[in-house]
Formats: structure tokens, C-alpha cells, sequence
């Protein structure tokens, strides 16, 4: 995709945060793009860089600790790291929103439901107060949340968490942005809640033609909402490809260990032993020299611990950092 023709390109961006004991490197090269009306899954286990990368599109890194080292974003054309904060605070919320993890720590305890979802639209689309009022009825009934005016007088506190949840996806779609970034939307909400609110944000995707960057662990919200897939691992992007490419021809060990992780009916039955990755995720104040997984890496040779891989294109539109594929 070119510049014209993609909706959002990230080009070799670093986000990195110093700490008394050395550089953490959050987000250490990686390059993606987004397609009008395509939703993009990142994976990865915590700590991966999933939410630093969705912080950093949304030019949310506090400086200090974290900085932007290096890089570019490109939404609409346009480089959003070159851009003076007044102008980047017309398009955050507006063009871009994003759904942050914590429902009841993102939304003001303090302030009633209403006037928070109609303070994003006054500022971005300068109507009156009332008019802003009546929109987020609106908004609210969009995402079924049932008696709209009577809720919107409602307190964060009062809602439950999957309420909560449906008044995050009504404020970031207020301004009907043309990207939407997801981080973890169905965390701490329990199966059915989750079913819900990954059927409303298919639905309202299609209602409103918005791209949308899904950020999770879990594999099954990624093969029943997302295009694409970027597997993250120690800041790096480990392998990309269609949901088709991943699910049935994924190539780095790190993707078919979280594949072989995932429940399965017949395991269940059997009662056969969850696959599990062996180790843990590396410090990112210390990591392995050569390939960031060579420690976890069942599979690593000699060259996987002193050179780190590039990317390899396996087939169109499908790449694997490993040197397997040399």
C-alpha cells in the first residue's frame, strides 16, 4: 500500500523509556499499515509492546519517562510525529480513538456518563450542550445500552462492567473516527459479556466503515474480528500475514507455540496437557543477544544467538523474523 492509498503506515518506529537501571526499548523498529475499513489483530503475551505501540499512535507517551525515539506515522498522509499538539488534538478522538483497557479507570468517576461523552463531541464537532446531549442518547442507544436517557445521568460506579464497557465504544465513536484502536476491549468481562461486545463492534464497523487496530492475547477474539495479524515478542514484530496465513501456516516457533496454547475441544476431553511455551518473557532492560526468542526458541541454533534475523517474506503478504527461513 502506498501512502495515498493506506489509511494508517507506521514506519520503523522506536519508543523507548529510561529507567535508573537502562533503556526499556518498548517498541524497537517495527512497520505496519492499516487499510481503510480493515481491522489489524496484534498479539503477543505481556509485555510485548502491544499497548506502547497503540500509546504511541495516539501520541500518548509520557516524556518523561518515554520518549519517541525515531520513525513515522503516517495517518491520512500525513506524519502525525511531525505535527504541533493542537493539531494533533484535533485529530486524537476525532479521527482516531481508542478503547483503552480499564473501563472504570478510564472514564471520571466523578462526572455522569452524559456529560463525558458529550464533552469529546462539543470539542471536536462544536455543537451546543444540549445538542451534544441529544447525540450521546444517540451514541448510547448505538452500542444497546437500554433507557439511553435515563443512563446518561448515570455515574461510572453505577454501570457494570460490560455497561462501562459500551459507553467507552459509544465515546470513541462519537466523532465516527476513521480508526478506532482497541486495547484489550473484552478484559475482565466474563464470556457472554465478551460475545456482545465483540458482536456490537463488528456490527458498528460495518454501520459506520470504521478500521480498527484490535490489541489482545486472546487468539480466538483474532480469528473471529481481525484481517490481519502482527505477532509481537521483546518490542519486535515476529511475524505478519492474513488470519488465514497464521491459523494455518504460521512459521515462527513463538506463533506456533501460542497456536498449540489455545484450548482445544478434543485436549479437553482427553485430558491432555495445555502446550506451553517454556521460559518467560525477557527483561527489556536485558535482552538476549541474536534473536529476541533464542532462550524460549525450541528450535534455535548457533546463528540464532549471535545474529539477530530480519524479516523474511515466505509468501506475498506473509513475513517471519527467523533464520529457519533463510
Amino acid at each position: 500500500m502506498t501512502l495515498e492509498t493506506a489509511l494508517l503506515k507506521v514506519n520503523n518506529l522506536h519508543t523507548f523509556f529510561y529507567t535508573d537501571l537502562g533503556i526499556a526499548r518498548a517498541v524497537d523498529g517495527i512497520s505496519f499499515t492499516v487499510n481503510p475499513g480493515e481491522t489489524l489483530g496484534i498479539v503477543g503475551e505481556s509485555g510485548c509492546g502491544k499497548s506502547v505501540t497503540a500509546l504511541s499512535i495516539m501520541r500518548l507517551i509520557l516524556n518523561p519517562p518515554g520518549e519517541i525515539k525515531s520513525g513515522e506515522i503516517y495517518f491520512e498522509g500525513k506524519n502525525l510525529l511531525g505535527l504541533p499538539p493542537a493539531e494533533m488534538r484535533k485529530i486524537r478522538g476525532n479521527k482516531i480513538s481508542m478503547i483503552f483497557q480499564e473501563p472504570m479507570t478510564s472514564l471520571n468517576p466523578v462526572f455522569r456518563i452524559g456529560d463525558q461523552i458529550s464533552e469529546t463531541i462539543k470539542l471536536h464537532q462544536e455543537l451546543s450542550k444540549k445538542e451534544a446531549l441529544k447525540k450521546s442518547i444517540e451514541m448510547l442507544r448505538l452500542v444497546e445500552i437500554p433507557s439511553p436517557e435515563r443512563r446518561i445521568y448515570d455515574y461510572p460506579y453505577q454501570m457494570s462492567g460490560g455497561m462501562r464497557q459500551r459507553v467507552m465504544i459509544a465515546m470513541a465513536l462519537s466523532c465516527r473516527p476513521k480508526l478506532m484502536i482497541a486495547d484489550e476491549p473484552t478484559t475482565a468481562l466474563d464470556v457472554t459479556i465478551q460475545a456482545q461486545i465483540l458482536n456490537l463492534m463488528g456490527k458498528l464497523k460495518e454501520e459506520i466503515e470504521t478500521a480498527i487496530i484490535l490489541i489482545t492475547h486472546n487468539l480466538g477474539i483474532i480469528a473471529e474480528m481481525a484481517q490481519n495479524i502482527i505477532v509481537m515478542y521483546a518490542g519486535r514484530i515476529l511475524e505478519y500475514g492474513t488470519v488465514v496465513d497464521l491459523f494455518e501456516n504460521s512459521c515462527h516457533p513463538y506463533t506456533e507455540g501460542l497456536m498449540k496454547a489455545v484450548p482445544r475441544l478434543d485436549q479437553i476431553q482427553k485430558k491432555r496437557r495445555l502446550h506451553i511455551i517454556p521460559g518467560i518473557v525477557p527483561s527489556l532492560l536485558s535482552l538476549p543477544q541474536g534473536c529476541k526468542f533464542n532462550d524460549r526458541c525450541e528450535k534455535s541454533f548457533k546463528k540464532c544467538l549471535q545474529e539477530e534475523p530480519p524479516l523474511f517474506e515466505v509468501n506475498p503478504g506473509h513475513s517471519s523474523r527467523c533464520w529457519l527461513h533463510e
